[in-house]
């Protein structure tokens, strides 16, 4: 049986029935009709006036108006409460009548035809909640709409239904899954009602690509990596991710994310709003937040104020010892008696044939042959496996493979939150390390291969040492218990000191994974890979490639195979450009179009700049153009006379088309090749 919850701000109730929680809050949502109005009628436009948070839409011969005020009123629905509304506080809609007779004068002389105020279901980052609910099995979603069920509503049905009968959708839903929230998150009230507060607020704000929220930073909730102490006393700009507080960049100085202040909302008066016992008459606004000042220096479509620190730290990798805090990551074992058919069902690489110790990266697809999750998977015997899962994805990826192994007779221990994630990489992470090792040649490359793993004392503490890079270099990866982070955190930078003034050892944060990783073409999830891509057409083919050659069965590969057969009919391609005429670094941010030989035939789905290289770096999928014969082939890409730009905004670059990564295309520097 299939239940799917379709009950808007009711729907807690009905996902209490089976034990869960989901982040979704009622709120008294209004919209007030004028009297007829002079000039008014049904032909002209509706409009939106982002700076003052509202809408002006006509109604025949009179005007609907509303918005999103910032001191919006939550409210608790009594069970009888049916069909009904609530009479309109005006006091709480005056916020957005200013900004209406702001924009349009008129309204303040007209009359008031009707109100409207009635309960609306918000969520924290103001998008729906569809999907399967974790470990709940049949059990679907599909509310928390905020505003916005008549626009989304016809093609979350279809998408959802293909869900329920395929275990997928079609097109790439991760961030309306209700996956993408934390189970630490659903269980604390003040991180739901603080986020789903500002992302009311924020509902008509410019979404710039560099934005952090401010709420939700301090609630209990949070989740901070063992060495979170001393990244922020190092001026670590925290960036929160599925409720973690992970690093961004790096600038000195005390950053840290304050308790949310509502954006000054209920300064004066008005925090019964909030419907909190606790809550006093009145919250006041800090006087000063340092870390709201630094992230409004990267709300910009263009070159962000973080530019210089993170071109720092991209440097120190790729010529001394990055330190990379990336305990946000999901870290979980897969035990029990059929832990190795587990995995060969799920994943795309055959694991089988490898030896113990041996880190495996994989894809695990769907039905349709699409990308459900890539992580890493060591292997520590027949009857164990080491999952290491991007952080952002962690909570989906369990869920997908607890579905899958259900009737199997292994099961999953999560050790996330007692594994802090210390990645020392770059040309001397090695030299580092072995000044914390017992014996340095533990980890040459004869006992500790590029891809393999295995239990080290490292800096007096047993850390599982994996010898892994995201960023392209020489590196290892410590899986450290949590209590003793700290202690192997300061003996990393004290042996890093010992390597001389001429060799960078710093902190790095996400930033610089980003602008790395682009320069070495490693795919993120939900940009570069989802449900809807399959490993070919993300040129990963190589993380299913051997099973299908092989015969191997697992999920999808009857649809990979199918579509190995009928060739690529769109496939990823990684572009750069040089910097803009006046020499200024070339800023993209995501759907700007890929044009080959004056033809659009894709977006960009992802894209950094390449402080190593010098170049800004675009990946995005293209479609199969005319005259393509049955897929698209790399020499059909590299076709003598072919050109490639990329286009934003009215302007349009020529770019350079990359069929292997654009930094060290060898792959050299990851054997320590140097």
């Amino acid at each position: 049986p299939v239940v799917v919850n379709a009950c808007g701000a009711w729907a807690n109730e009905l996902t209490s029935m089976v034990g869960c929680k989901i982040p979704l809050l009622a709120m008294k949502h209004a919209m007030v009709v004028t009297e007829k109005m002079e000039g008014m009628h049904p032909s002209l436009p509706n409009v939106r006036d982002h700076d003052l948070s509202i809408y002006l839409k006509t109604q025949g011969d009179a005007i609907a108006i509303g918005g999103y005020e910032q001191n919006p009123e939550f409210c608790e629905l009594d069970e009888k409460f049916e069909f009904g509304l609530f009479n309109l506080d005006w006091d709480t809609f005056g916020q957005n009548l200013e900004g209406h007779i702001q924009r349009c004068p008129a309204i303040e002389s007209v009359g008031i035809k009707s109100t409207v105020c009635g309960p609306e279901s918000f969520t924290p980052d103001h998008k729906p909640l569809v999907g399967p609910q974790p470990g709940v099995h049949g059990f679907f979603h599909a509310c928390g709409f905020n505003s916005m069920g008549m626009m989304l509503g016809g093609g979350i049905g279809r998408e959802l239904a293909e869900w329920v009968v395929t275990g997928s959708a079609d097109v790439d839903l991760f961030s309306f899954d209700v996956a993408r929230f934390h189970r630490d998150n659903l269980g604390d009230p003040k991180w739901v009602k603080d986020r789903t507060h500002e992302s009311y607020a924020k509902t008509y704000a410019i979404v710039f690509p560099g934005d952090e929220s401010l709420a939700g930073r301090t609630t209990p909730s949070v989740r901070k990596s063992g060495v979170f102490e001393e990244t922020a006393a190092a001026g670590c700009v925290f960036q929160n991710r599925h409720g973690y507080e992970r690093p961004g960049y790096f600038i000195g100085g005390d950053v840290a994310p304050l308790e949310y202040d509502y954006y000054g909302a209920y300064e004066e008066e008005g925090a019964w709003r909030l419907l909190e016992e606790s809550s006093p008459a009145s919250i006041a606004k800090h006087e000063e937040n340092k870390y709201e000042r630094v992230i409004e220096g990267d709300l910009t479509f263009g070159v962000p104020e973080s530019f210089d620190a993170v071109a720092e730290e991209c440097h120190a990798c790729r010529n001394g010892v990055a330190v990379f805090d990336q305990s946000y990551f999901g870290n979980f074992y897969l035990e029990g008696p059929e832990a190795l058919d587990a995995v060969q069902k799920l994943a795309g690489f055959d694991v089988e044939a490898k030896e113990d110790g041996s880190v495996t990266y994989t894809t695990m697809c769907n039905s349709k042959g699409g990308v459900e999750a890539d992580l890493t998977v060591l292997r520590v015997n027949e009857d164990q496996f080491y999952f290491s899962a991007g952080g952002q994805t962690c909570s989906k990826d369990w869920w997908w493979i607890e579905r899958n192994i259900q009737d199997m007779d292994c099961k999953l221990r999560d050790v996330s939150d007692e594994t802090t994630l210390l990645s020392l990489q770059g040309p001397k992470s090695r030299a580092l390390l072995q000044k914390l090792v017992e014996d340095p040649a533990q980890i040459d490359d004869e006992a500790l291969e590029f891809s393999h793993g295995k239990k080290i004392i490292v800096a007096g503490h047993e850390c599982l040492v994996l010898r892994l890079t995201f960023v392209g270099e020489l590196g290892f990866e410590l899986h450290v218990p949590s209590h003793c982070a700290s202690d192997v955190y300061k003996a990393v930078f004290a042996a890093g000191a010992e390597l001389g003034d001429g060799v960078p050892v710093r902190n790095a944060g996400y930033k610089c994974i980003d602008s790395l990783s682009a320069e070495k073409g490693y795919r993120h999830y939900h940009a570069d890979l989802s449900n809807a891509d399959t490993p070919m057409e993300a040129g990963i083919g190589f993380t299913v490639l051997p099973k299908l050659k092989a015969g191997v069965d697992f999920i999808g590969s009857g649809a990979l195979n199918k579509k190995r057969e009928e060739g690529f009919q769109r496939k990823l391609v990684c572009l750069t450009v040089e910097h803009d005429e006046d020499g200024s670094p070339v800023i993209f941010n995501g759907m700007e179009t890929i044009i080959r030989n004056g033809e659009v035939l894709g977006l960009v789905r992802s894209t950094a700049y390449g402080h190593s290289v010098e170049k800004t770096i675009a990946y995005g999928y293209i479609d199969k153009w005319e005259g393509c014969k049955k897929g698209i082939t790399n020499k059909q890409l590299q076709e003598e006379g072919t050109t490639w730009q990329i286009g934003d905004r009215g302007k349009v670059w020529d770019a350079t088309l990359h069929i292997k990564s654009v930094f060290d295309p060898k792959g050299e520097r990851i054997s320590g090749i140097y």
